[in-house]
């Protein structure tokens, strides 16, 4: 594999790694709307200020989020909406992979 190659495969797997939390999941999720304010997404996350602090510093270190500032308001929004179609691609895996799983789970009990 050429280091360029290499290079890209640890770009991809930190940001899969940013991904990797639920509740970084359900904060794009939110910010899928658009801008939010952080003071309104802490409640809507079900977590603290201060876990949603670090939520968005991995977000924004994995460059998936990025803020804006008025007076003393910070507003979030999205980077590249592109993330949402890698989003919908993995849920779309997901049932698509317990589907197959039922249907194994069905063929036993029969």
């Amino acid at each position: 594999m050429r280091r360029a190659d290499e290079r890209i495969c640890h770009l991809q797997a930190a940001m899969c790694k940013a991904l990797g939390h639920p509740a970084r999941i359900k904060l794009l999720e939110l910010l899928r709307g658009g801008e939010e304010c952080v003071c309104r997404l802490a409640p809507q996350v079900g977590v603290t200020e201060s876990n949603l602090s670090q939520i968005l510093a991995v977000l924004r270190r994995a460059g998936l989020v990025e803020t804006r500032r008025e007076g003393h308001a910070i507003f979030y929004r999205i980077r590249d909406p592109r993330i949402f179609k890698a989003l919908d691609l993995m849920r779309s895996v997901l049932a698509d992979q317990l589907d197959h799983v039922s249907d194994l789970s069905a063929a036993l009990r029969d």
